[in-house]
């Protein structure tokens, strides 16, 4: 997928393609990792994720959040997400969090396998 469609492209036409190509096993390449959705994600078998996260790619999770699972100046804050997702940001993004709220629609791109050094797509850091 080219530079140029991703600008024409909503976040929600965006997650579709990259799921759709997660799932031909066509994936989308984001700074040379591969980038997938969570929901392709979570079909892999245990054995897939396994090598497949030999590479740290990156995932989509589009979801709500359900609730604040932590929050310190060390780790950031985590959240977890109303289909069971549990991602880790920068203590940058306490603010924006919060405002967004519970049951707050984000937009977020994680480092797999651990969902961690997540960042929110549409939404600064500071």
């Amino acid at each position: 997928m080219c530079c140029l469609c991703l600008q024409a492209m909503d976040f929600e036409s965006f997650y579709q393609q990259v799921h759709q190509q997660a799932l031909e096993r066509n994936f989308v390449r984001f700074r040379n990792r591969v980038l997938v959705s969570v929901d392709a994600y979570h079909l892999l078998s245990l054995k897939e994720k396994e090598i497949f996260n030999q590479s740290y790619p990156l995932v989509l999770v589009f979801d709500r959040i359900e609730r604040f699972i932590t929050f310190n100046a060390q780790s950031g804050v985590g959240v977890s997400t109303q289909r069971g997702s549990h991602l880790q940001f920068d203590i940058a993004y306490y603010e924006t969090l919060k405002d967004i709220g519970m049951s707050g629609k984000i937009h977020a791109m994680c480092v797999l396998p651990y969902f961690d050094k997540c960042i929110l797509l549409g939404f600064a850091m500071f």
